[in-house]
């Protein structure tokens, strides 16, 4: 979403939902040596399209061309930790809209409040943004399935009302 949205100005976009943005690098530090070349001559072969052999980041299934443009394309790196890190693709959101994060996130490499704080910062609609932190759940809303579609239903709602 922050890609797209930092490359199209889509009229047809009132707003956005960004749920659980993840800290990409901090998510890749642990594909090894041997993987990141696994996948590199998987997708030079010509079988980008095809599932690697092995979970990527040791949990996900999926194809060697979705494994690099993870890995190397820089593309999708563009939430962090740091204060200072490349927001680049952020700041050039115009939409407005809603971040969503559960205080348990580990894929945010800290404090899931401040990562997704900063992360608004760098979007120049931050004062018309919406922050909504999901209470003692992580990545997927563990058992707050509900509480997260609230939040969202809620939040389409004073849209709405606007």
């Amino acid at each position: 979403m922050i890609y797209y949205l930092s490359n199209n100005h889509d009229p047809r976009v009132e707003h956005f939902f960004l749920l659980s943005p993840a800290n990409l690098t901090y998510m890749m530090s642990g594909v090894t040596a041997r993987e990141k070349q696994m996948i590199k001559d998987q997708v030079e072969r010509g079988d980008g399209d095809k599932l690697l052999p092995f979970p990527f980041m040791g949990w996900v299934e999926c194809i060697a061309n979705t494994a690099y443009d993870w890995q190397f394309s820089g593309v999708l790196n563009n939430v962090h930790t740091a204060h200072d890190g490349d927001f680049s693709q952020a700041e050039k959101i115009v939409h407005t809209g809603a971040l969503l994060v559960g205080t348990y996130d580990n894929f945010t490499d800290g404090d899931p409040s401040d990562f997704l704080r900063n992360l608004n910062a760098h979007m120049p609609t931050a004062d018309q943004n919406k922050l909504i932190f999901i209470e003692k759940t992580g990545h997927t809303y563990q058992m707050k399935n509900q509480e997260v579609a609230d939040d969202i239903l809620a939040q389409l709602n004073e849209w709405r009302a606007a």
